[in-house]
């Protein structure tokens, strides 16, 4: 079910003035596990510094805390998009009194009309949020996801997700974390941009953050990671393009 139509993708600074994006982009998605680095230490500002890095256009963020003891009662995709010059938006899929933590897309040119959709799961409540960018003049959805750990919740939110994307029309971009290496997204309407060679995204192994492309996206290279000890998860970034317009 549709469980929020958030209002506004709020934007992160006023320096921002383009409405439309080119028809070329750089995407990234990073689960950035509430900014907890391999040394075990929360830093918020490695994460930043790691954004800026990518020089990304629009950016998937999964693991995003707000207001949570456990990460310094920080609004991370705030402070995430205020440092990296960007626009956000913030689906919480867990909230308790004022803290949350969900998904978040960071965006160099205003989103809009962000929405989120209730995923299924036993172990933590997941979601989806989407979001319209404007693109070489056409409309495109950007969307995110974080599935769940077990292949019981995965089994019940695959059906879910596919029935939500089913009902957007292209093109899309869906980037996330899946905790899967063949989430099975794959299909007439949705392409996996896939690595030269296998290529872990998470420190325990397992390549299960992907980027999906509708037919009328290509991409210019291949998907691709980005070393960072930030988290256990790396960036997974790639260059797309509209068709059409190369």
């Amino acid at each position: 079910m549709l469980i929020d139509s958030l209002t506004t993708a709020q934007v992160a600074t006023s320096a921002l003035k383009r409405d439309e994006a080119p028809a070329e982009l750089r995407v990234a998605t990073y689960n950035i596990r509430h900014a907890e680095g391999l040394d075990g230490k929360v830093s918020a500002e490695a994460i930043a510094e790691q954004l800026r890095w990518l020089h990304a256009d629009v950016i998937a963020l999964q693991e995003v805390d707000r207001y949570k003891w456990r990460s310094g009662f920080r609004d991370q995709a705030a402070y995430l998009a205020r440092e990296a010059g960007m626009h956000y938006v913030f689906a919480p899929s867990i909230r308790s009194g004022i803290s949350a933590y969900g998904i978040a897309l960071l965006s160099r040119y205003p989103l809009k009309a962000p929405r989120q959709y209730k995923l299924s799961g036993g172990r933590e409540p997941r979601s989806l949020l989407t979001a319209e960018l404007n693109l070489g003049g056409r409309t495109i959805t950007i969307a995110t996801t974080h599935l769940g750990v077990a292949a019981a919740d995965r089994h019940l939110q695959m059906p879910q997700l596919s029935h939500w994307l089913g009902d957007i029309q292209e093109p899309l971009l869906l980037m996330g974390d899946f905790n899967s290496e063949s989430p099975g997204m794959e299909g007439p309407g949705l392409l996996r941009l896939k690595f030269p060679e296998p290529t872990p995204t998470v420190l325990k192994g397992g390549e299960i953050d992907h980027i999906f492309i509708s037919s009328e996206l290509a991409y210019e290279t291949p998907a691709a990671v980005v070393p960072s000890k930030a988290s256990d998860h790396v960036p997974v970034v790639a260059d797309l393009v509209l068709k059409g317009e190369r």
